[in-house]
């Protein structure tokens, strides 16, 4: 029986040694636009926001003649100061911003808000219902 029980803790450290540093905080957070159609599966853009060097990084991902366009906040969408937009259009491409870019894209190590809609470029213009809202503490230091 002592035998079993010390397999059965060192089994234990080794799962406890290994789990450590998947529970560390996950430091970045992925977004997608909402669509034309509200479909869950057929998002028109995706977005990564990655707090080590403030980098927020968006795609079209959708042949649908319209780009997608980010707001990028201090607080939240809803009640936050907006900091910065970035967009981009066509299938497949991307843009990012970082702190490496400095002024505004340095961002307060606080709660930063994002709005990521698909967005009409022509007409710079986004339709709220086509728009999907984020808030994150950015406390990466």
């Amino acid at each position: 029986m002592k035998k079993v029980l010390a397999v059965a803790a060192a089994a234990l450290i080794g799962v406890l040694s290994f789990a450590a540093p998947a529970s560390a905080a996950d430091h970045t957070k992925h977004m997608h636009t909402g669509d034309a159609f509200g479909s869950v599966t057929g998002w028109s853009g995706e977005g990564v926001f990655t707090e080590e060097g403030d980098r927020v990084h968006i795609c079209d991902t959708d042949a649908d003649g319209r780009g997608v366009i980010i707001y990028v906040y201090k607080g939240t969408p809803a009640s936050g100061t907006q900091l910065y937009s970035i967009n981009v259009g066509g299938e497949g491409s991307c843009v990012t911003k970082s702190a490496a870019n400095g002024g505004v894209y340095n961002l307060p190590e606080s709660r930063v808000g994002f709005k990521f809609c698909r967005y009409w470029k022509a007409d710079d213009r986004y339709h709220a219902g086509e728009c999907q809202d984020y808030d994150f503490l950015n406390d990466n230091n």
